[in-house]
């Protein structure tokens, strides 16, 4: 289904990954992560806090289709009703069609969006293509973390908007933690760490629904995941 997307120049979180597309062409690489193992842990611990299974999850920046992938042949029971894919890089989005072909995963559509630009993108998935689930992996990676609360927020409450007695949603999100040494060293550059006391604050102030999981990788990332209340 074709999205409407704001056409925005300026789009410096997403040039590390157009670059890395250029030289290299859509692929592991390209995505920009620190290595299969770290994607797959991630993923591991996505799928043990998701609650997937039998809802729409709309995966932003889902770069080459990793995650469905992921989900089919490792996780299967937890595959969703539907999968939707939104990438802001064309290249990868199209390498994503062709690996989901090959790979035999069914009820998955990747389309191209750019998820800062677009301020109608979470309305338009909760409401014409009834997303529940709304899962960032690796993809906040390229903001400043108060950009990313603000992406996080249109998100949050496109879904509490929606919110009925027989339909509730989900935010889930990782991000690399600043936290993982005593030096609170940064990350190398294009990627930006949050601060996880910050991350988990403000989604305190949103709902008392909230879990979140620091150890999996040493500290060195983090995951959160909300899920709408009866407040």
């Amino acid at each position: 289904m074709p999205w409407k997307k704001k056409s925005k120049s300026d789009r410096p979180y997403l040039e590390p990954y157009e670059k890395a597309t250029r030289e290299m062409g859509a692929g592991f690489e390209s995505q920009l992560w620190m290595s299969k193992d770290a994607q797959r842990t991630r993923f591991e611990v996505l799928t043990q806090v998701g609650r997937f299974k039998d809802r729409v999850v709309a995966d932003l920046g889902c770069g080459i289709g990793d995650l469905p992938i992921y989900l089919h042949e490792h996780a299967s029971d937890q595959f969703p009703k539907s999968y939707i894919g939104i990438e802001g890089v064309e290249a990868m989005a199209e390498h994503a069609r062709s690996r989901i072909v090959e790979a035999g995963v069914e009820r998955t559509i990747f389309d191209v969006a750019d998820f800062v630009a677009d301020d109608s993108l979470p309305d338009m998935l909760v409401n014409d293509a009834g997303a529940e689930v709304f899962v960032f992996s690796g993809s906040l990676n390229t903001l400043s973390m108060h950009q990313a609360m603000d992406v996080l927020d249109g998100f949050w409450y496109a879904l509490r908007a929606a919110k009925t007695d027989e339909r509730s949603g989900t935010l889930i999100f990782n991000f690399l933690s600043d936290r993982h040494d005593e030096n609170r060293t940064p990350a190398s550059a294009p990627a930006v760490r949050f601060d996880p006391a910050d991350m988990l604050d403000w989604a305190l102030k949103r709902t008392p629904i909230v879990q979140m999981r620091h150890e999996y990788l040493k500290g060195h990332d983090a995951t959160i995941v909300m899920d709408i209340g009866s407040q």
